[in-house]
């Protein structure tokens, strides 16, 4: 403490695994934090203790702090936002927060990055709980990532907010209302993660236009569940991304068997159910990327990509990836029928290269 050190992690014991299963119960207190570098420490990390930061012991010199597992008593938090001048990215992973209402508003803080994971509450008596209010109000904030809440964040004065990622565990009766106003607080991000709740929001909407268009939106990330339900849904997000660049897509489902999903292969002569959400021209004129990871060549997949390779005129690259369906092909039908998956594999793999390109410099890739 006495060296003036610029980096301090400190991370403390605990039987139970602490990153995964913290139990909050044994700690570690940490004395007040004057005992820290006041003058050269620039980056703390902390796991497995309990902090308190008051209003007369506060980290001058921080400007990194990454919280794991700790346990922040009283305000804290309020503290170590608002009263460390030079706090420019905090983390707080699986902390127990004193409040099952999470604000801050820091009007003057310097804070440019803001990622909350997994964190929970004290309840009464000795319990833990999920936070039921998550408000965020720091003008300088440029990123914020909220993951593990059951509530949608609130976010204000963010302006200048450029890059978000939320993924909410639960749903609310007004989830609705609630997405979209937080889609309007964070109409200026030009790099925006959902998840597949998200998406189910918007089709309980109808699909209908957002009140305010992501205009500058121009990264998009996206976790799918069940795509036949969440790839129509997407639509609606892409009609109102006319700024869209970068499409980036994980495709996530259990299968009940390899041959329902070998027979349901795209085929053109089949009805289709993404026909009526065709996109315009202009909705994806600037998307230059498209990336599908865990593709399964399930018919609605194979349709999104015939419809994006049709619409999006500047389209350069489109990678997919198909490793995870032969995997599975693998298991279900064994290597006796080496013959059948491989006929299947260049079937899927024909169907998305013969597919119409709008973009002559349109490149498919098929890892």
């Amino acid at each position: 403490m006495l060296r003036n050190c610029s980096t301090l992690h400190l991370e403390f014991s605990n039987l139970v695994r602490p990153c995964l299963y913290p139990t909050y119960h044994g700690m570690y207190t940490l004395p007040p934090c004057k005992t820290f570098p006041q003058q050269s420490l620039t980056l703390l990390k902390l796991t497995n203790c309990k902090l308190t930061i008051s209003k007369r012991n506060i980290l001058l010199s921080v400007k990194i702090a990454k919280l794991t597992v700790v346990d922040l008593r009283k305000d804290s938090l309020y503290n170590l936002v608002s009263r460390c001048p030079c706090l420019e990215e905090l983390h707080l992973i699986r902390c127990k927060l004193s409040s099952s209402s999470f604000k801050l508003y820091s009007p003057k803080s310097n804070l440019k990055c803001l990622v909350l994971q997994y964190c929970i509450c004290s309840a009464p008596p000795s319990h833990v709980g999920t936070l039921r209010h998550v408000a965020v109000n720091i003008p300088s904030l440029l990123q914020f990532k909220c993951e593990g809440i059951s509530c949608y964040p609130t976010i204000n004065n963010a302006n200048n907010l450029t890059e978000a990622k939320i993924r909410i565990l639960n749903t609310r009766e007004n989830e609705h209302e609630l997405l979209c106003k937080l889609l309007q607080d964070l109409h200026n991000v030009e790099v925006l993660t959902l998840c597949y709740q998200n998406l189910e929001v918007l089709g309980a909407n109808g699909r209908r236009s957002l009140l305010t268009p992501l205009c500058n939106l121009k990264r998009l990330a996206i976790t799918l569940l069940w795509v036949e339900k969440d790839l129509p849904n997407l639509m609606c997000l892409l009609r109102n991304s006319p700024s869209l660049e970068a499409l980036s897509l994980d495709l996530h489902r259990i299968y009940e068997g390899a041959e329902g999903m070998i027979s349901s292969v795209y085929n053109e002569d089949e009805s289709t159910v993404l026909e009526p959400l065709l996109l315009p021209s202009d909705c994806v004129m600037h998307l230059t990327k498209i990336e599908i990871k865990n593709f399964q060549g399930l018919k609605v997949e194979m349709e999104f990509v015939k419809i994006m390779l049709q619409s999006s005129l500047c389209l350069k690259e489109m990678v997919i990836c198909i490793s995870s369906r032969y995997e599975l092909l693998k298991q279900r039908i064994g290597e006796e029928h080496n013959g059948v998956l491989q006929m299947k594999k260049d079937a899927a793999v024909e169907n998305i290269l013969a597919c119409t390109c709008a973009s002559p410099d349109a490149q498919i890739l098929i890892y």
